[in-house]
């Protein structure tokens, strides 16, 4: 003999126990890795010394001049002075006159502030430098 279902037009629930195991698994893996990865890290290692230290990567190509609200010009997370600045750029370009000076400047500060350091790149001998901007997505 069938059971009828009294109510036939209900639809079962979806069950959600397959997803929550997954969940907790995945999170038990992630907080196992995590140590293991700590515990390589504070393993009391003496590292072997070298006579000669090489970089493995190349020289940055550019010479990065970010100009704050304030006006302030901060190269290499040193500021500097337009004295300074111009002194730097100059014998940076003299040492490699490929070397591309990029001005970064803040929004929100004067123009007055960009104009003078593009007056100190022309005056170090700095033929071409690019102005750093975020592009706006058209809509």
């Amino acid at each position: 003999m069938r059971i009828h279902d009294k109510n036939p037009d209900q639809e079962e629930g979806i069950n959600m126990t397959p997803l929550i195991d997954m969940v907790f698994l995945l999170l038990i893996f992630f907080l196992v890795a995590t140590t293991v990865a700590q515990e390589e890290r504070e393993a009391d290692v003496k590292l072997p010394g070298t006579s000669s230290i090489q970089p493995l990567s190349a020289e940055p190509r550019q010479v990065i001049v970010n100009i704050q609200e304030d006006g302030t010009s901060i190269v290499a997370g040193r500021a500097y002075d337009h004295g300074a600045l111009q002194e730097l750029l100059a014998n940076t370009i003299k040492t490699n006159p490929d070397k591309e000076v990029l001005i970064r400047a803040d929004e929100r500060g004067l123009v007055k502030y960009l104009a003078g350091v593009v007056s100190v790149c022309r005056q170090a001998g700095v033929n071409q430098f690019k102005i750093g901007y975020l592009a706006e997505e058209t809509k």
